[in-house]
């Protein structure tokens, strides 16, 4: 039997899209310098996350874009919204090589970063998991939010550029240097992901996420100032923000 869940989220905005008969309507109002706002649900232990990271910081000028950072234990997100996003990849070995497939050839190439498949995915996703990586993250935003994007990023290039472990303390120590933070920084942020306020912080965003439709990560909901909100999963609708919101869209990397 099909479980529904008690209470589907709505995910359309009567502001930008209007019904018409079977047809949705876009906006279609000149570009806008208008403030936009995006909920940015995220774990660095997803792959097709990290471009839609990168183009997120690539259009902050250009859209006026607020980006708040939102880290999410993606294995403790998937459980709950009833998501089995790794045995069907492992029961199905066809979507699993394609996956790959289209994340190191076509899907670095388009966004352009350094990404190179690990050795073995599965042993990340699947097994070592995201928990210490994303309640360092969690630590890191609560007392050093300016490190943010550096840390992030540094994340995702040891980890799906490298192919070198990102759980373990020395590991997220090289991490840290790496996105420029000083050693006391460091180990101030690994005393707090041990602590109760971090980890109950994550696990409340996680389960925020869920609560607002979430399935998987990365997903975004844009907004201005808390009006006219859209749900996007994935790192491939950035065209279609850009229409709805009445953006300029240049391709991922506005800057070749």
């Amino acid at each position: 039997m099909l479980a529904i869940p008690r209470r589907l989220p709505s995910f359309t905005s009567a502001n930008h899209v209007m019904q018409k008969g079977s047809n949705l309507c876009f906006s279609t109002s000149p570009l806008t310098c208008a403030k936009l706002d995006v909920d940015f649900y995220f774990d660095t232990v997803s792959p097709y996350t990290w471009p839609a990271f990168e183009v997120l910081n690539r259009y902050k000028n250009r859209w006026e874009l607020s980006i708040q950072y939102k880290p999410v234990f993606l294995g403790g997100l998937t459980s709950a919204a009833t998501n089995p996003y790794l045995n069907t990849m492992a029961e199905c070995p066809n979507k699993a090589a394609y996956q790959f497939m289209d994340l190191e050839t076509r899907t670095a190439k388009f966004f352009n970063i350094p990404f190179k498949m690990k050795a073995d995915p599965f042993n990340l996703i699947g097994v070592v998991g995201s928990l210490q990586q994303q309640r360092f993250i969690t630590a890191v935003l609560q007392s050093n939010p300016h490190y943010m994007e550096r840390v992030l990023r540094s994340f995702w290039i040891r980890s799906w550029s490298e192919d070198k472990d990102v759980h373990t303390a020395e590991d997220i120590t090289a991490v840290g240097r790496s996105a420029g933070m000083d050693e006391e920084e460091i180990t101030c942020c690994l005393a707090a992901m041990k602590t109760d306020p971090v980890k109950t912080a994550l696990k409340a965003v996680t389960e925020e996420a869920v609560e607002r439709g979430a399935f998987g990560a990365p997903t975004m909901f844009f907004h201005e100032d808390g009006e006219n909100e859209e749900m996007f999963w994935g790192s491939d609708r950035f065209e279609m923000v850009a229409q709805i919101y009445n953006k300029e869209w240049i391709g991922p990397d506005p800057s070749k």
